[in-house]
């Protein structure tokens, strides 16, 4: 029959502490079962962010865009003229777009003609900011302005 050793490779944590941060094996129970409590409730929230497609009840909403990506069947609205675009974009036509699908025209547009005139009539619809641009465009737009009668 075997004895069990004393596990001498954690070391002498009393012998190795600063002088007053010593704890007792009491304590270093607590301590684990605290840890224990605390990694429970970590896991329990990183589940329910999976399950709530990240938003914790109280907080701003990460993403009011949420399901924008999925406005490819609506990219032939993007080859309406300027002046159409816009009554489009503005709701004056029988057809009228959410802001969902205007952002997702707007991230298409920035990843590819992007256009000035497109991109600020769905910017001022949408109330946003240059920085909140969606899209992996270019810091800046494709001006089509003309520049002679021609």
């Amino acid at each position: 029959m075997t004895t069990k050793k004393a596990d001498t490779q954690a070391g002498n944590l009393e012998a190795n502490a600063p002088e007053g941060l010593a704890i007792s094996d009491k304590e270093q129970v607590e301590a684990r079962g605290e840890g224990a409590k605390e990694a429970v409730k970590e896991a329990a929230k990183d589940a329910y962010r999976f399950l709530t497609d990240g938003g914790q009840p109280g907080e701003p909403v990460t993403n009011p865009y949420l399901g924008s990506d999925e406005s490819q069947q609506y990219a032939y609205l993007l080859e309406y003229g300027v002046p159409e675009f816009e009554k489009l974009v503005t709701n004056k036509l029988d057809f009228k777009p959410t802001d969902v699908q205007v952002h997702g025209l707007l991230a298409l547009e920035r990843n590819g003609q992007n256009r000035t005139p497109y991109v600020k009539a769905m910017m001022k619809r949408l109330g946003l900011k240059p920085e909140e641009l969606p899209g992996g465009g270019p810091a800046y737009t494709n001006d089509l302005t003309s520049i002679t009668d021609l």
